[in-house]
């Protein structure tokens, strides 16, 4: 008590004390920062280039998070451009820093409503020096310092356009008639009207600068794409000097990249063409999946009959064929194939086809996206041309790791994308090129050289996934190997059932489980004597081949999560032509709930599994089908912030009780999608409103569990705290990742998938769930967020009939009632 105290009474003089230094510093910098924008506004008229905006000064600033709104840095006049790691704010002062300097007089004489809040700003830096390591993101940082002044450099901007919602909407409770809450409705609804028009107005501008820009420098503005919430993003060709005065001068941009180039991985030799199969075209309500690829080489003996002829487009620049050129045996005539024929190419009898493809060409013979769109543009236009389809397959990925802070403008489009269409895309995880001495992608012979052996070197930065893979709401695809091999001079590197070692791995953006599942991609063999390192068959999965360039119909020799990924897709299609009224919310929630670890950490996983394995392997019987061991129940919903839906599933007798010799392993799977914005970090600040599932403990009743949400809901607790107990049930992913042994966060993903083993005397009368919402930065509490949600009961170590004896009990999983505060 005596230190307690005694801290007391120092803390105010220390404050006092460093007020004047602290406040002194501020004012200092302010003022160097205000004079160093005007000898740069003075040097570049000078040398006669205008500057589109020459009133705001870009600010970079660090803030203490844990106390400190960013949203209220309207207060000082600065709009807030993104938020950074480390509590660094990019913003831009609107009034010359005239209101930063009042509020730090506020601080300085301790007067005024924030006369404290500028201990709650650490750092201002003074100077532009900041701007290429903060803006310059991936290999532009490379070759920043070499840049020709009239060389032509192809870029994407990022821009932030966002204005914050501050106020709140009306609780009822705070209002004495319907009639006055109804007119605060009205008025919040209406400034939520204004705030897009302000929004829209905003972008204008900015679109308008941009153009000045590009202009004044004879360049090019290819494409732009917008969110529609807080970011705008240019493609742009543009000279050295140009570019160099866009990242020194432009206020509100955030982020520049270099064009992207891409990783598709395709080899040559092929298999004896011994395939005599009388292939079935699939029935005409077949789910259709659109292969966003290097084009098909359609009149291919084992696939023409399922594609769709009608709908095969090309998005590349002058090009009309929506053939694959890609040497030597085809990248998306694989893919396609890999969709039709999951699990091998049968040589004799009758084959059905269960898919219908489309053909959606974007790449060119040299594996590039050769288009002036850009590339989320790009998305949103094939999305737009084939709307009646609800699958996408993208096998294309950028060929070097994401490691930005903010969900780059791709992934950011298909999440978009997904959000508003009801479709589902699934993508690939990327690829470690075999060899590569690039600095930031670094190929595996080159790890292995250096020591680092399989997987650890997985374990890297520049290992981490690829561009769209880190997509919030797509299913993302990482690669397995399936098989051991060995002979006189070589290994398999990876072996049945472990990580290939070409596949990039996660964790996703914001700690989430990225990828999601993998699936059979291959394995490399290491010859046993020297570094060679190659593809065998014994290792590879079997693809359908394009011939255009002298190879036979099948190869067994390409590796690479472009054909994991098409195997998921075949998944995705049986689940829509089976449910085609469910939702893609629904069809990707029942993927993740089929996926199983391999077994040899299924019981026990560690965080690096689930970086390398997301939930594991899916499972097509498991994701369609119930059996007598397993049963899964299905839900489709919607739920607003600071409201629960509660769902409970009677448990039969014959499931619980002392003296019962079997366990039941119980899976819960939560999908949603939510609007989202670009410009904050962080998984509950990129998403508008998100979810979360709670679980009864064990023994618990329905009633119980009730109460015990209904008293979070009302405290407004933090996310992941409500009481646990040391009765709670031991998910593998908590909600809370204390509670763990893997430290993830079960929260931060938009499935949210989870798995207990439970002994019968373990179990309640009900089995009780809860889907509970909870605000983003959308702050209207009407805004309702729909969901999908699976629970599936297993029993394990004896033959039972699990799903005669719950359906017996009648049970269905439907909303008991909605918790509302």
């Amino acid at each position: 008590m005596e230190h307690e105290i005694l801290k007391l009474l120092l803390l105010p003089m220390l404050t006092k004390k460093n007020r004047q230094v602290h406040g002194q510093y501020l004012k200092n910098s302010a003022k160097g920062l205000i004079e160093n924008w005007v000898n740069l506004k003075e040097s570049k008229k000078n040398d006669g280039v205008k500057m589109p905006n020459e009133n705001d000064i870009p600010i970079f600033l660090k803030i203490d998070t844990e106390v400190f709104d960013i949203d209220n840095f309207k207060l000082w006049g600065i709009e807030l451009i993104s938020e950074e790691n480390n509590g660094y704010i990019i913003g831009a002062s609107t009034d010359n820093l005239e209101s930063f300097l009042e509020n730090v007089e506020f601080f300085i004489n301790e007067t005024g409503q924030r006369k404290d809040k500028a201990a709650q700003i650490w750092e201002l830096i003074s100077d532009d020096s900041w701007r290429i390591n903060q803006l310059l993101q991936g290999e532009i940082n490379l070759i920043w310092a070499d840049i020709e002044p009239d060389v032509i450099y192809t870029v994407q901007l990022g821009i932030s356009c966002y204005i914050p919602n501050k106020k709140e909407y009306p609780i009822r409770d705070n209002f004495d008639s319907e009639v006055k809450f109804q007119e605060k409705v009205a008025e919040f609804k209406a400034y939520e009207t204004n705030l897009r028009i302000e929004r829209d107005n905003k972008q204008i501008v900015r679109e308008n600068e941009i153009e000045e820009y590009v202009n004044s420098y004879s360049g090019e503005l290819h494409d732009i794409w917008d969110n529609d919430t807080d970011a705008i993003h240019f493609k742009i060709s543009i000279c050295g000097n140009g570019l160099k005065d866009i990242v020194q001068t432009y206020q509100y941009l955030y982020e520049v990249k270099l064009e992207p180039s891409f990783n598709i991985v395709s080899k040559s030799n092929s298999l004896p063409d011994e395939y005599d199969i009388q292939i079935v075209a699939p029935d005409g309500n077949a789910s259709r999946v659109c292969v966003i690829d290097s084009g098909i080489q359609e009149n291919h003996r084992l696939i023409e009959l399922s594609i769709d002829h009608k709908s095969s487009r090309s998005y590349v620049n002058g090009e009309a064929s929506v053939a694959d050129y890609v040497k030597q045996s085809g990248h998306g005539t694989k893919v396609a194939g890999a969709v039709l024929y999951p699990l091998n190419i049968p040589k004799t009898g009758e084959v059905k086809l269960e898919s219908i493809i489309q053909n959606a060409r974007i790449l060119d013979k040299n594996n590039q996206i050769a288009t002036n769109k850009f590339e989320p543009s790009l998305m949103a236009q094939i999305v737009s041309d084939y709307s009646e389809t609800r699958i996408f397959n993208l096998s294309v990925s950028e060929d070097i790791s994401y490691q930005g802070t903010h969900m780059p403008a791709l992934a950011a489009s298909l999440d978009k994308l997904i959000h508003e269409n009801d479709i589902l895309f699934i993508v690939a995880a990327g690829n470690l090129y075999a060899s590569s001495n690039h600095p930031f992608n670094k190929g595996i012979k080159e790890h292995l050289s250096t020591g680092k052996n399989y997987p650890s070197y997985l374990d890297e930065v520049e290992s981490k996934l690829a561009n769209p893979g880190v997509s919030y709401f797509s299913i993302t695809v990482g690669s397995i190997a399936k098989e051991n091999f060995e002979d006189n001079d070589y290994k398999s590197i990876a072996g049945r059932d472990y990580i290939s070692p070409f596949s990039r791995t996660g964790l996703g953006m914001w700690g989430c489980i990225k990828p999601d599942v993998v699936e059979f991609g291959g394995d490399l063999v290491k010859n046993k004597n020297s570094a060679e390192m190659i593809s065998h068959e014994a290792t590879s999965p079997e693809l359908v081949n394009s011939t255009y360039h002298g190879a036979n119909a099948v190869g067994k020799d390409s590796y690479g999560t472009s054909f994991s990924t098409p195997k998921v897709s075949y998944i995705a299609s049986r689940l829509q032509t089976e449910h085609p009224m469910e939702s893609a919310q629904m069809y990707r929630a029942l993927i993740i709930q089929s996926a199983r670890l391999p077994e040899h950490c299924f019981y026990n996983p560690t965080q690096n599994d689930f970086r390398y394995y997301g939930y594991g392997i899916p499972d097509a019987n498991r994701a369609l089908n119930n059996s007598q061991s397993r049963i899964t129940f299905i839900q489709n919903g919607k739920v607003g912030p600071r409201k629960a839906d509660m769902y409970h599933i009677k448990v039969p007798n014959e499931i619980k009780g002392e003296g019962k010799e079997f366990r039941i392993l119980v899976e819960v799977t939560l999908a949603f999608t939510a609007k989202t914005r670009l410009t904050r970090k962080g998984s509950h600040s990129y998403l508008s409103n998100w979810l979360e599932w709670q679980s009864s403990k064990y023994n618990e009743s329905f009633n119980s569990f009730r109460n015990r949400t209904l008293d979070y809901l009302e405290e407004d607790g933090t996310p992941g705290e409500i009481d646990q107990g040391t009765d709670a049930i031991k998910w593998i992913l908590r909600e809370n990742p204390k509670w763990s042994n893997n430290g993830i966060n079960r929260n931060n993903s938009t499935v949210q998938k989870s798995w207990a083993i439970i002994e019968p005397q373990q179990f309640a009368e009900e089995f009780s769930l809860a889907i509970i919402g909870h605000f983003g930065w959308d702050k209207n509490i009407e805004n309702e967020t729909n969901y999908a949600f699976c629970v599936s009961f297993e029993v394990l170590d004896a033959e039972m009939n699990i799903y005669e004896l719950l359906a017996q009990a009648q049970v269905e999983i439907e909303p008991e009632q909605e918790l509302e505060i």
